[in-house]
């Protein structure tokens, strides 16, 4: 079972591995394999990883306020939609909005894995936020690609986790594994993000001036 903890803001490593190991096999593949074009073509996509960040946030958003009133299905589809179509014409502010997102995990993660108090996780998740946010206006190609990275990293380790946890007979070591070394699952992120800002540095470069601070 699953224990919650105070102050939370994200749900913890365990509560996500467990959610995606529980649910139907084509959602965790379709995390794998979105995560996966998010790492390998983030920057040219950008404008579509934008849209569907947009949306999910408005889905979760949307979800929470119509639960209030009992209709969080129709709240949750109307979100959705709102934000995933409103993102269009505030695509510079969406992108930041999207960095700022993939910043607040980070800075959290960080936060926690260097041993700070847990009840002030939400001031890591601040600073990284507002870090990642800021640099999309200053430094806009790089930063889509650094998010894009990180969050097709993210999306990719989780779904070959919870395919792993749901359908290997070493199941259970691998959720041992990753629940007894929480640092591990990081680390993998961060090695297969960094491969991932490398590939896509080498196929559209990290400084363009020409597009700095503009869409491509």
């Amino acid at each position: 079972t699953l224990v919650p903890v105070a102050n939370t803001v994200l749900p913890e490593q365990r509560e996500l591995l467990l959610s995606l190991a529980q649910s139907q096999v084509f959602f965790a593949a379709a995390v794998l394999v979105i995560g996966l074009l998010i790492l390998l073509f983030g920057w040219k996509a950008h404008r579509w990883v934008v849209a569907l960040n947009c949306a999910a946030f408005g889905l979760y958003v949307g979800g929470q306020l119509g639960q209030k009133v009992q209709i969080a299905t129709v709240g949750a589809i109307l979100g959705a939609l709102l934000l995933g179509v409103v993102c269009w014409p505030l695509m510079k502010y969406a992108v930041a909005m999207s960095g700022g997102l993939v910043g607040a995990i980070v800075g959290m993660a960080l936060w926690t894995y260097f041993q700070q108090p847990a009840d002030l996780r939400w001031a890591g998740g601040l600073i990284g936020m507002v870090v990642l946010g800021l640099l999309c206006f200053i430094l806009f190609k790089a930063s889509v690609i650094v998010f894009c990275s990180i969050q097709g990293a993210i999306m990719l380790v989780m779904g070959v986790a919870a395919l792993l946890i749901k359908y290997t007979p070493w199941r259970g070591l691998v959720f041992h594994s990753l629940n007894q070394r929480p640092v591990l699952m990081p680390l993998l992120v961060f090695a297969v993000a960094l491969m991932g800002l490398i590939y896509q540095q080498r196929q559209h470069g990290l400084t363009d001036r020409s597009t700095a601070g503009k869409e491509e």
